[in-house]
């Protein structure tokens, strides 16, 4: 939701700063050339943003072995076999932990969600 509203924010404030711009350069030129003149600068703006975060140069293999190596690091701080063996070997034990974290996050969502913010940042 804040993504979102942060979002909303973000192009309202570019389309605000457009307007202004094209306002600015009115008192120059006519309204429609100043319309113009801005549209072709965003257009602009916009396509040398594309080919540099895009990067239509670079070959399909290669974003995906760049991909595939950044999870593999990630997958390797993992400890998946040590959860599997301690779900193996406490099946009950497992259930009831996630039956109160599950628990913990229904009652009270705020502070699970404070808990686990400070959780992320302390792995930071």
């Amino acid at each position: 939701m804040a993504a979102a509203f942060g979002i909303l924010l973000g192009l309202g404030g570019t389309f605000t700063l457009f307007v202004a711009v094209t306002l600015a350069l009115a008192e120059i030129m006519s309204l429609t050339a100043a319309a113009f003149t801005v549209a072709g600068v965003a257009l602009v703006l916009g396509a040398v943003c594309l080919f540099l975060f895009i990067q239509p140069f670079r070959s399909i293999e290669e974003e995906v072995d760049e991909v595939e190596e950044v999870t593999a690091e990630a997958l390797a701080d993992l400890p998946f076999n040590t959860l599997r063996t301690f779900v193996e070997r406490r099946p009950l034990t497992t259930t009831a932990l996630a039956l109160a974290f599950g628990y913990a996050i229904v009652r009270h969502p705020q502070a699970a969600q404070r808990q686990a913010e400070r959780f992320i940042m302390s792995l930071l």
